[in-house]
């Protein structure tokens, strides 16, 4: 499995760290791309203890939401569909 970088821009970034906003505008950038989960958060502004928070957010969108571990790292993997469209990714669905 390939796990890429967590993808940002300006406008993500000027964003208010922690917003229900910044959080949605970084899922909707990294949708489809396998991420090391801590990066994620750090992107959307938040620490390892808001997880489940961001977790309840995605799925309010209707975002299929899969979690799993690859060496050390905890990854996500955010898609629109029931099954997740990465072939490499080796995981379970969280919701």
């Amino acid at each position: 499995m390939r796990i890429k970088a967590v993808l940002r821009d300006s406008d993500i970034l000027s964003m208010e760290p922690g917003s229900k906003e910044r959080i949605v505008a970084t899922a909707n950038k990294n949708k489809g791309r396998i991420v090391n989960f801590g990066s994620l958060l750090k992107v959307m502004g938040l620490k390892l203890k808001d997880r489940v928070r961001v977790l309840e957010i995605l799925e309010q969108l209707g975002l299929s939401i899969w979690l799993a571990n690859e060496g050390d790292q905890h990854v996500i993997f955010l898609s629109d569909g029931e099954e997740p469209d990465e072939p490499d990714f080796q995981g379970y669905r969280w919701s």
